[in-house]
């Protein structure tokens, strides 16, 4: 298999750096989402995420031989809090249509001491205390979330 088949990658510089402070209530994905917004940001990624939350709602994939890729992601999974999020990484993309797209995938603490970790998307994470947020922007490409027909699936496709 060549090389150019394995992967797509784009070379890109660092633009500036945002800091922010979530406040308790304020839906996590969205609360980046608004952030983005405010120092127009359409391209970045995520220096550090780190918090608590009062509930989580993520996603999981799961075994499924009947889809293309052998697997599906799971109905959204709800873990009362209150959570100690310990981390989140992901991209800060724009979609064929020009709408930002946050893809957030964290792990956290529950109440019972397990350990959790998926993909986070808007609605369904309100932060109990404080999210501590870093976001740094890409200059020189675009960080674009595209439908891929081979999976099936909106993929991250970084293009210049």
């Amino acid at each position: 298999m060549s090389q150019e088949k394995l992967f797509v990658s784009v070379e890109a510089h660092k633009g500036r750096t945002i800091a922010a402070h979530l406040k308790p209530g304020t839906d996590l994905v969205s609360g980046i989402e608004a952030v983005c917004q405010k120092h127009h940001i359409q391209y970045g990624y995520f220096a550090s995420v780190m918090g608590s939350l009062a509930k989580a709602t993520y996603i999981l994939p799961y075994k499924d031989l009947t889809a293309p890729l052998g697997f599906r992601f799971c109905d959204p999974i709800e873990v009362e809090g209150p959570i100690e999020l310990l981390g989140g990484q992901g991209v800060i993309c724009q979609t064929e249509k020009s709408e930002l797209m946050i893809h957030l995938h964290a792990q956290g603490i529950a109440p019972d001491r397990v350990a959790f970790g998926g993909h986070f998307s808007a609605g369904g994470n309100p932060v109990l205390a404080t999210i501590d947020l870093v976001i740094v922007e890409f200059d020189g490409a675009k960080l674009m979330r595209r439908y891929d027909s081979e999976t099936g699936l909106m993929v991250f496709s970084p293009e210049l």
